[in-house]
């Protein structure tokens, strides 16, 4: 039976971007399914008063660099937004949505949205432009924009936060195999291990 692979992410973050892009490979290679939890990233920071780095002038600098030393080591391109951090909270609902609705089409949704922001540069401040890449993914942007703003949408991605809170998250990404918590894109290899089946000393108990 395949493991399941729990990622936990928000579309600002440029570690969840960089951890994407690898996990076509990550699955393949251990054969393992993924499930995607969008989590609101500036409400977990408010939750567990933590300051979020690009507010920091020395972190945020540092991020910047380390991230675009990622994407050299991973041969990808990175367009750096020109507002960061920007507000991903209607798209995190839409993946709510298509989980509740849609839940066959959430992997390529989320896929193909952190390649538009971090790799084409989409400007997700700018209605018109998000609306014409809802379109060219076959999503209609005026009924999701009714939908998404529903109880059960915005409870639905609310309980993600107070998920990710309950199990003492302070950032993202997260990934999560077999109840263990793996914090970080640049942890992946002790994901992949986890999902192979390879034993862990992984601190006391």
């Amino acid at each position: 039976m395949s493991k399941v692979l729990t990622f936990y992410f928000d579309f600002v973050s440029p570690y969840s971007y960089l951890a994407q892009t690898q996990m076509a490979k990550l699955l393949n290679e251990t054969d393992a399914k993924v499930k995607y939890v969008p989590v609101f990233l500036g409400g977990l920071h408010q939750a567990q008063e933590v300051k979020s780095p690009p507010f920091i002038p020395s972190k945020a600098k540092w991020i910047i660099r380390d991230c675009h030393m990622w994407s050299e080591q991973y041969q990808l391109p990175l367009a750096w937004p020109k507002q960061f951090p920007f507000n991903t909270l209607s798209l995190l609902r839409i993946c709510t949505w298509l989980q509740q609705n849609k839940p066959e089409a959430v992997a390529e949704c989320v896929d193909k949205t952190f390649r538009a922001i971090w790799e084409k540069g989409l400007d997700c401040h700018n209605e018109n432009l998000v609306g014409e890449y809802l379109h060219s993914q076959g999503l209609d942007p005026q009924a999701l924009l009714v939908a998404i703003a529903t109880p059960d949408v915005k409870q639905g991605l609310a309980k993600n936060g107070e998920l990710a809170v309950a199990k003492d998250m302070f950032g993202l990404p997260v990934f999560e195999v077999d109840e263990k918590l793996y914090f970080g894109q640049d942890r992946l290899h002790f994901v992949q291990q986890a999902l192979s089946g390879v034993a862990m000393n992984d601190g006391p108990k």
